[in-house]
């Protein structure tokens, strides 16, 4: 798989830390094998929380970004929240189109500019 990533049950959320190169693979088809895996761990371990750091170098094109989130439409659930974190501040307006589309497709999934940030926001709406 082009990409490595390690998947951690941290408190009440997921960890997942990616990272490889977007470059010379299909992004959409690696992007989803790796978020059907994390789906996949969520529901067994009945997680409703993904804290998602990437450190990926590459491009993702517009595209690639409307095939990952039509892709992962059909893996979510009402309660499952998404906090995406990329290392790479060129992609930010990516990922601000990124956010934007999951959002039209009811995907609770908000970017953050630092793992601080998305760990607090999924933590603010996890039970005490």
């Amino acid at each position: 798989m082009p990409y490595q990533y390690s998947v951690i049950k941290q408190d009440n959320y997921l960890r997942v830390e990616v990272s490889g190169s977007r470059e010379g693979i299909n992004v959409a088809q690696a992007s989803l094998q790796m978020w059907t895996e994390v789906a996949a761990t969520c529901r067994s371990k009945n997680i409703d929380h993904i804290l998602a750091i990437f450190h990926l170098s590459g491009k993702r094109s517009l595209l690639n970004t409307l095939d990952i989130v039509d892709g992962v439409k059909s893996m979510v659930w009402p309660e499952l929240m998404i906090a995406y974190v990329d290392t790479d501040p060129d992609n930010k307006q990516q990922n601000a189109i990124a956010e934007d589309s999951a959002m039209s497709h009811g995907i609770n999934f908000r970017t953050f500019e630092t793992e601080e940030e998305g760990r607090q926001w999924l933590l603010a709406f996890s039970p005490a």
